[in-house]
């Protein structure tokens, strides 16, 4: 069983609805409206079975000018189109729109029905096939068929002619994402909210969890039923027209143009990066409507140069030129929305003016997102490169202008999702490759860092640590979270461990001598804390001598602060040195001499020995000392073990 979506593509009263009817056996016309005024206005659908397993999701589109958006929102999904071209009128004007619409959303085969057979002679209805005919020219794989749906002549050879063109489409490959963009949402009594639109990739299943992606961002769904075509199915595969009743939507949460889809990364967006391939002239700076999925929005344009060489300065940039692309060639482009819509890398889009006339109507352009989340501010080469890598598809390529793209920052693996005109996967496999050729370097299972980028922020690691040496020589060290923040603010807390790692490591790359990570310190290992000279010696030998003159009544910071002439900054690390080189003991708010406590412990330790408890008056005995030294001093002796406090006494610990 092979599925397909077929839709038809005409100018208004050319007889599409009339000819599906015949064909099918389905009037796509529901609205009360469009009975009554004998046009199509909303979309219609009808299941259509060609028989040897080939069956056929139609779309009727409406014909009319004022109509052309809910025309190109039917479009999507389409593989082959049915032109409807009415024997006695030929092509007119909305017969070339819709062409445009369809070859701008990469449909390259079509069927021409020509209609009315009964009205005209077979000459005049041949002439009309030939003239649409010639205005697919090479564009389309097409043939022509004359009809009239009043009489069923020819419709046995449109048949035929569908057969041939839907057989001669290539096998579809596996979408590894559902995607269905939302035409139509109803309520049914007992159901809930349903919606329907065309399941244009992957598989959909009864129960499975989804995602309703609207303007404001994603909510969780599943899947209560599936209908193709009025027929309860549990699995429904793309190509093909869906009805999908939807668990704990509310019916007002629901708008054309929202997405349902198993992939958590699709999301809104305002900023599109696009190539654009012009029908009429597009100017830097002026506006249009964009068309994707079957959702639209006003859209600035501001382009970026066409695909082969030098072109306009990227939005926003100051003094940007009002350039003008001609209709012709394939230009880059950023697309400014004025309101947020779902769009995925790869979408297809229709670009439409009301201002602009020509062979193709309203019609300015289209083609294809190349990044449907781009960076607001890049340098502009480095935007253009990965936009031109993108547009040629090369994987590699362009993963590595991404990377570059983003440095000095690393470029996350979570932005690959459905950002992309190159599958996020082609992409992470390419990126390894060049992580493998050392061209780019992996951050654990974060993303990736441009090689040389990393190697930058390995030499500023090494640098920010050799200064503070300098500055700091009494200090062990750079604290290693003070390090890490002062990298990562340029680049990110990944690449900041990544790029200490390797400034740890004897790489020829980077000068100078490595750092030693110890313990929450960083140093060089060439430094040394008993290397200091000058004012800093001096003030450590002036804090040294004072420490031990004042044994065990302590000094403070503030009290070595003015022996030394330091500064608060310099006096702690001097102390901090102390108490490491185990010099002095830091209890409270004193410094005391570390030998003169020592002494003092083996006279407590005696004492506690003969008789088996301390007072603090015993301990002020022993000590000679104040109230304020003898708390802070037990209290030491309790943090070292020695003695535990029992009541208003203490005893031994061990």
């Amino acid at each position: 069983m092979r599925r397909f979506v077929l839709g038809t593509a005409g100018h208004v009263d050319h007889g599409k609805t009339t000819l599906v009817k015949a064909l099918t056996g389905v009037d796509t016309d529901r609205l009360p409206e469009e009975k009554r005024r004998g046009i199509t206005i909303e979309l219609g659908f009808a299941a259509w079975d060609l028989g040897d397993g080939l069956e056929v999701s139609v779309i009727d589109v409406p014909g009319h000018r004022r109509l052309v958006h809910t025309m190109i929102a039917g479009a999507i999904g389409m593989e082959v189109v049915l032109l409807v071209v009415a024997a006695d009128e030929g092509v007119m004007p909305q017969t070339r729109e819709h062409i445009a619409a369809c070859e701008i959303l990469g449909i390259r085969r079509a069927v021409v029905a020509v209609t009315k057979l009964d009205r005209v002679g077979e000459d005049l209805a041949r002439l009309a096939g030939e003239e649409a005919h010639e205005l697919l020219g090479s564009r389309f794989e097409a043939e022509v068929a004359v009809c009239s749906a009043r009489t069923g002549e020819g419709l046995e050879a449109v048949r035929d002619a569908v057969r041939r063109a839907l057989i001669a489409l290539p096998p579809r490959a596996p979408g590894a994402r559902a995607r269905l963009s939302v035409d139509r949402a109803f309520s049914v009594r007992g159901a809930g909210t349903v919606v329907t639109g065309t399941l244009v990739e992957g598989s959909l299943a009864v129960g499975a969890p989804l995602f309703l992606v609207g303007e404001a961002g994603g909510q969780a769904t599943s899947a209560r039923g599936l209908h193709v075509h009025d027929r309860a199915v549990q699995v429904a595969e793309a190509p093909t027209r869906l009805a999908v009743n939807l668990a704990g939507v509310p019916l007002e949460a629901v708008s054309r143009g929202d997405v349902l889809t198993g992939d958590e990364s699709v999301g809104p967006t305002r900023l599109v990066d696009v190539l654009l391939r012009p029908t009429a002239e597009v100017r830097h700076g002026m506006t249009g409507s964009m068309y994707v999925g079957t959702a639209r929005s006003t859209a600035r344009i501001a382009l970026l140069g066409a695909r082969g060489g030098d072109g306009a300065e990227a939005e926003g940039a100051a003094g940007a030129p009002a350039l003008g692309a001609p209709a012709a060639g394939e230009v880059l482009a950023r697309l400014r929305l004025s309101r947020p819509v779902v769009v995925v890398g790869g979408d297809r889009f229709v670009l439409r003016g009301s201002d602009v006339e020509g062979p193709a109507g309203a019609v300015l352009g289209g083609g294809v997102v190349l990044d449907a989340r781009p960076p607001r501010t890049r340098p502009r080469e480095r935007r253009r490169a990965a936009l031109l890598a993108l547009a040629d598809g090369a994987a590699g390529r362009a993963a590595l202008a991404l990377v570059d793209e983003a440095a000095p920052r690393p470029f996350p693996r979570a932005a690959l999702g459905a950002r992309f005109g190159v599958p996020a996967g082609d992409l992470a496999k390419a990126a390894e490759k060049l992580v493998e050729k050392g061209d780019i370097a992996r951050l654990k299972a974060m993303g990736w860092i441009k090689r040389a980028a990393l190697i930058d922020l390995g030499r500023a690691a090494r640098a920010e640590v050799a200064a503070h040496h300098e500055k700091a020589p009494l200090d062990r060290g750079l604290v290693l979270e003070t390090l890490r923040r002062k990298l990562g603010a340029t680049s990110s807390a990944e690449a900041a461990e990544e790029a200490i790692r390797l400034a740890a490591s004897k790489n020829a790359s980077i000068p100078g001598e490595p750092l030693v990570v110890d313990g929450d310190i960083a140093r060089l290992v060439g430094f040394s804390e008993g290397s200091t000279k000058g004012a800093a010696a001096g003030a450590l030998g002036t804090a040294t001598r004072a420490v031990a003159q004042a044994g065990l009544k302590g000094v403070t910071e503030h009290g070595v602060g003015e022996l030394t002439a330091s500064p608060p900054r310099e006096v702690k690390a001097i102390l901090a040195k102390l108490v490491r080189d185990g010099v002095a003991i830091h209890a409270g708010d004193l410094w005391f001499s570390a030998a003169a406590v020592g002494e003092l412990r083996a006279k407590v330790l005696d004492h506690l020995t003969r008789t088996g408890k301390l007072t603090v008056a015993d301990f002020k005995a022993i000590s000679g000392l104040g109230r304020k030294q003898t708390i802070v001093l037990l209290e030491q002796l309790d943090r070292e073990g020695l003695t535990r406090r029992l009541g208003d006494e203490r005893v031994l610990a061990r």
